[in-house]
């Protein structure tokens, strides 16, 4: 009887135990049979996402055929995967099928990936990000002090993979102090000590230390010259140091609940409390550069990132460029506000990454530009499951 209690024992805490994060592509999905997964659907009806489709048909078209992908367990060519994207657009461009008959046809074509999430068992926290819009000028005067700056030309890339695989991670980033790689200067060092400072790195003047802060945090957005110009800011690189996110701090700090947090939280909290706006930005060393450009904004795959279609995951796991299926809580918005969490399906394409996107359980969502795609974004902290698909041969 003792024996049998201790086994039952055993057994709960191996459920209980947390397991280690996912840190190779190989583990990072599934196979699943569709009967596992979510109800399939989608609840925009397959609206924008043909545009997003061919947008990630096009950078696998620019890859060798032959060259070779990671897909969680299995390994598959740029051609496998043009040829998935290729008969998904088909599908979805046939007239004569139904929308539950293309669904249909999905499950019979396709194999379906889950991913493992944080905690073994599929569990994926989706956040939002949008692209803000910064006034901001040519040239610097009392109100537009604020630097934004482009990539500097001494930042250094060190591939750790040519020295072996017991490195946590496979790149550096640095400078040259004398013979040594250092780390390139911090948040701190670039605002308050003005490192980049009369290098003619300046690209533009803003008005506002915490919008350029936030633009930083979503990779990309447009610029009001004041003059009827609007131009894109477009990510050109960081200085490689660690993300630590302002809502985690204030989180850890006991200043905001965990469940009230939100980027329209924090930008009130900055308001609110003035003399705390350096300080807190400070405490995340990472820093953001950006080239001016009048195209849309785009992922790390180089292609336009298209609203409500277009997600971010962590790239060292997850098949750049991929078809993907997400299920998770979208916010039903009515004067400004979140009225309700609504459960939804909806497919997408993997074309971007982000420094807090880490892990086989973070999804970001883009949404877009404009009032409502800043409230969904700023408030999007639901669970959900991540699923990728692949062309049956």
């Amino acid at each position: 009887m003792k024996r049998t209690a201790l086994f039952i024992v055993l057994l709960f805490l191996a459920a209980c135990a947390k397991p280690a994060p996912v840190s190779k592509p190989e583990d990072a999905l599934d196979r699943i049979s569709w009967w596992r997964a979510a109800s399939l659907k989608d609840d925009l009806q397959f609206a924008d996402l043909a545009p997003a489709v061919r947008q990630s048909l096009d950078y696998y078209r620019k890859l060798p055929p032959d060259a070779v992908l990671s897909f969680g367990p299995d390994l598959v060519s740029a051609l496998d995967m043009a040829d998935t994207l290729q008969n998904f657009l088909l599908l979805l461009e046939n007239q004569t099928l139904t929308y539950e008959e293309k669904l249909k046809q999905i499950k019979n074509d396709f194999i379906l990936y889950r991913s493992p999430g944080s905690d073994g068992r599929g569990s994926v926290l989706f956040t939002g990000y949008y692209e803000p819009l910064l006034h901001c000028r040519q040239a610097a005067d009392g109100t537009f002090r604020y630097p934004l700056y482009r990539r500097p030309d001494d930042i250094i890339e060190v591939d750790l993979s040519q020295f072996g695989n017991g490195f946590p991670r496979n790149k550096l980033f640095g400078r040259l102090d004398g013979k040594k790689v250092v780390p390139y200067f911090s948040r701190e060092e670039i605002d308050q000590k003005s490192r980049l400072a009369d290098r003619n790195l300046e690209i533009l003047w803003c008005s506002e230390i915490v919008d350029i802060y936030f633009l930083q945090v979503q990779g990309s957005g447009k610029v009001d010259l004041g003059d009827g110009r609007l131009l894109s800011v477009l990510y050109d690189g960081a200085n490689g140091r660690a993300y630590k996110g302002v809502g985690s701090y204030l989180i850890n700090a006991g200043i905001i609940p965990k469940e009230e947090m939100s980027m329209q939280i924090i930008r009130q909290y900055l308001r609110d409390n003035p003399d705390q706006i350096v300080p807190l930005l400070n405490q995340n060393p990472s820093y953001v550069f950006f080239r001016v450009d009048t195209g849309p904004s785009v992922g790390n795959i180089g292609v336009p990132l298209t609203p409500g279609r277009s997600i971010a995951t962590d790239s060292r796991l997850f098949p750049k460029g991929a078809l993907a299926l997400i299920t998770s809580e979208k916010p039903a918005i009515e004067n400004n506000a979140v009225r309700e969490w609504v459960p939804f399906t909806r497919f997408v394409m993997n074309q971007d990454t982000g420094g807090a996107i880490k892990g086989a359980g973070r999804v970001d969502l883009f949404w877009g530009r404009g009032p409502e795609a800043e409230i969904g974004a700023g408030y999007m902290q639901q669970e959900g499951e991540l699923y990728f698909l692949m062309k049956k041969k």
